[in-house]
């Protein structure tokens, strides 16, 4: 998962909710939380009272931690590769369904490095002209392969998104990804 901020930590904390355990939450900024770091105006929708957006980054902190889940900040993705053709059958697995899709080209103060992935959810806040265009080259090659493993969520899918629904659509977001990868793994065995 690209992006530590509201929605990115709802995605990863969804997923990793139904048992996934091979998941990573990559963020460019040196700390997780995006603008729950930031705002100081109450959050109300999400639970039966409202809460201040540092409640919930401890909540999710805590969260990653409890679940052990893997992440890292000052981590810039710069380019994603969708692959295709012979570069996916080197990053295959066991069959079709498990087969790694993504490549991820990050810097980091250590220099460039390099992440794979069988699925991916951009939470990285709005998108600037350059990099929608960019993910929506991503999105037409998908929609090609016939199973979608690409998801938009928090502010990537909808600029004007307030927290909650940062949360609600990175919780979906993150929901979706876990149960398809899931069924993967039932279908496999495990």
């Amino acid at each position: 998962m690209v992006g530590g901020g509201c929605s990115g930590l709802a995605a990863i904390s969804a997923a990793a909710d139904l048992g996934i355990e091979n998941s990573l939450l990559l963020e460019k900024e040196e700390r997780l939380g995006g603008r729950l770091g930031k705002s100081t105006e109450g959050i109300s929708g999400l639970f039966a009272k409202t809460v201040q957006p540092k409640e919930l980054l401890s909540h999710f902190s805590l969260f990653l931690e409890n679940y052990e889940v893997p992440h890292r900040v000052g981590v810039e993705v710069e380019e994603i590769y969708l692959l295709s053709g012979e570069s996916l059958s080197i990053a295959h697995a066991k069959d079709e369904a498990s087969a790694y899709r993504y490549l991820l080209k990050a810097k980091t103060k250590e220099g460039s490095c390099f992440f794979i992935g069988k699925a991916l959810v951009l939470a990285v806040g709005a998108l600037s002209p350059e990099e929608n265009a960019a993910v929506s080259v991503l999105i037409e090659e998908e929609k090609k392969t016939g199973s979608p493993r690409l998801f938009l969520t928090g502010q990537s899918l909808a600029p004007s998104q307030s927290i909650a629904e940062a949360v609600q659509s990175g919780g979906a977001a993150g929901r979706m990804v876990g149960e398809m990868l899931l069924k993967e793994k039932h279908k496999q065995g495990f």
